[in-house]
């Protein structure tokens, strides 16, 4: 069985290297380890299972989200978040089935309508959210000037 374990051990390793996103399988190699230290001591193989269970189970619980916090990485802010509440004008007419373009802040975006309702080119329109690469903006009436 320490063979075993510890084959378990190197498997969930090199998955969790070749693995882009970071922290997916170390739980398992830890358990394996624990698991394989156990068969050493010929204990059970019952022993054995639920020892690698426990501590997989615990040592995902325990640093996933501290080591999370570390492994994010640095986000870089685009400033697109700026677009929302701005006003734009209506480019190429939003259609309920096509995107449309609105000009808002010197710039030229694709845009759907919040409501998925025709908005005429020419019409000012408030900036609710961004959803990819396109704005998703209502017409300005009454009220939401």
């Amino acid at each position: 069985m320490v063979l075993i374990w510890i084959a378990a051990a190197l498997a969930a390793v090199l998955i969790e290297l070749l693995t882009p996103t970071a922290l997916v399988s170390v739980w398992f190699a830890l358990g394996a380890v624990v698991a394989a230290l156990l068969a050493i001591l010929r204990l059970s193989v019952a022993v054995q299972v639920v020892a690698f269970v426990l501590v997989s189970l615990l040592a995902m619980l325990i640093v996933r989200p501290i080591a999370s916090r570390y492994l994010r990485g640095n986000v870089v802010p685009t400033n697109a978040d700026r677009m929302i509440h701005q006003i734009g004008t209506v480019t190429r007419e939003i259609r309920e089935d096509q995107w449309g373009e609105v000009y808002v802040l010197s710039s030229y975006w694709s845009a759907v309508s919040f409501q998925h309702e025709t908005i005429e080119k020419g019409t000012k329109v408030k900036v609710l959210n961004i959803e990819g690469a396109k704005l998703i903006v209502e017409a300005l009436g009454k009220g939401n000037e």
